[in-house]
């Protein structure tokens, strides 16, 4: 490896770290309770998912804003997406739902309103049937 190209892999090292040293770190607003904190959770709420199906809680999902909610996903069968997508179709979070664990993503809802649940990993023929309509209820 010539001069040229070890400076080149130096500086493409140098904003890799830089990058992710700022993405991650507790100056950056959103990412502040991300990385110093462990939020009590406030709610729980499980979804189990098998065969191209959510089953959610019989009372169905409704929070507070600003609380804490932690979302837990099982899967029976085969690796699902878990997605909440506000009104306007626009992603709010997802996780990938793995079979044989308790898949935890920890989210605080900010803006009343309700949303929909899509799975976000094709996972088969009827994978586009996976969605759910009004499936979380933020209150003000």
């Amino acid at each position: 490896m010539d001069r040229t190209e070890r400076l080149w892999l130096v500086t493409l090292i140098a904003i890799a770290v830089a990058f992710n040293a700022l993405t991650l770190a507790p100056l950056v607003p959103w990412q502040r309770w991300l990385v110093l904190s462990r939020p009590n959770v406030d709610r729980r709420v499980e979804i189990e998912i098998a065969d191209y199906a959510f089953r959610l809680p019989s009372e169905g999902i409704e929070v507070k804003a600003g609380e804490f909610v932690e979302f837990v996903a099982t899967s029976r069968d085969v690796t699902y997406g878990l997605g909440a997508f506000r009104e306007d179709g626009t992603m709010v979070f997802q996780m990938q739902v793995l079979p044989g664990y308790e898949n935890r993503l920890v989210w605080r809802f900010d803006t009343p309103g309700v949303y929909d649940i899509r799975s976000t990993e094709y996972s088969g023929p009827r994978h586009s049937d996976m969605f759910v309509d009004d499936a979380i209820r933020v209150l003000p």
